[in-house]
């Protein structure tokens, strides 16, 4: 069965595909907000929604008085690392740490929820957040949205649970395929500044996450805001052979 997907969703990916495989190449202006909606038979709010999308992630950059125009690192492929050692790297902080705070509930998915998951405008999604601490200490304020037919298999969240949702899916007979994932910086709100007893302002690592299933069906979709004093990324780099 098909995922009906908002306008502006089907827009965004159009926009990211042409960036992705070269359409336009880094540097290059795109359409402009009048002809997008010509060519999509969408409306400008449609069109401005996508385009601040893209933008935020990095993909696009607006010149004042001069239009929008691809990034030029954005036509660049994602770096690629294998599910199994992402999957064994959450694991391994949900063994370290512990959740405080957990709580859940059935919302009215935002935009940005919206476009991950390939739902339509108004959908309910469940949402669950809780903060984790190392050694006493807040580390990550996460926030989880998964549909809610994918919420009544892996069954309600309870407070305190410490299990990733990866290792939910898992449980449930949901195979995890792929997963997209962006990681930038950003500043403390109200909320993450409570939740990580950090200031208002004080700068955070931003992960983002989409997982996808067997059949390339976006099932969950993660924010997690990381204290930068307290959390590292760390990989190993190395040569492959004959380079």
């Amino acid at each position: 069965m098909s995922i009906p997907s908002p306008r502006y969703y089907q827009l965004y990916v159009a926009l990211r595909t042409w960036v992705r495989d070269g359409t336009y190449a880094p540097g290059a202006q795109i359409p402009t907000e009048a002809e997008l909606c010509g060519m999509f038979d969408v409306s400008r709010i449609t069109v401005r929604k996508a385009l601040a999308e893209l933008v935020r992630e990095g993909w696009l950059v607006r010149h004042q008085g001069r239009g929008t125009f691809v990034e030029m690192s954005a036509a660049r492929p994602p770096a690629s690392l294998d599910l199994g050692e992402a999957l064994n790297q959450v694991a391994d902080l949900a063994a370290v740490t512990r959740v405080q705070g957990a709580q859940t509930s059935e919302v009215v998915a935002d935009g940005e929820t919206l476009a991950a998951l390939g739902l339509e405008a108004g959908a309910r999604v469940w949402k669950s957040t809780h903060v984790r601490l190392l050694r006493d200490v807040p580390l990550a304020l996460v926030t989880t949205f998964v549909p809610l037919d994918i919420a009544s298999r892996v069954g309600r969240l309870h407070p305190g649970a410490d299990l990733p949702m990866f290792e939910l899916l898992a449980r449930s007979g949901i195979k995890v395929r792929e997963a997209d994932q962006w990681i930038g910086a950003t500043l403390a709100g109200l909320e993450a500044g409570r939740a990580l007893s950090v200031g208002i302002g004080a700068p955070l690592l931003r992960l983002t996450r989409v997982v996808l299933d067997a059949k390339r069906r976006p099932v969950e979709r993660v924010v997690a805001l990381y204290r930068a004093d307290a959390y590292q990324y760390r990989m190993h780099l190395q040569r492959s052979r004959g380079n």
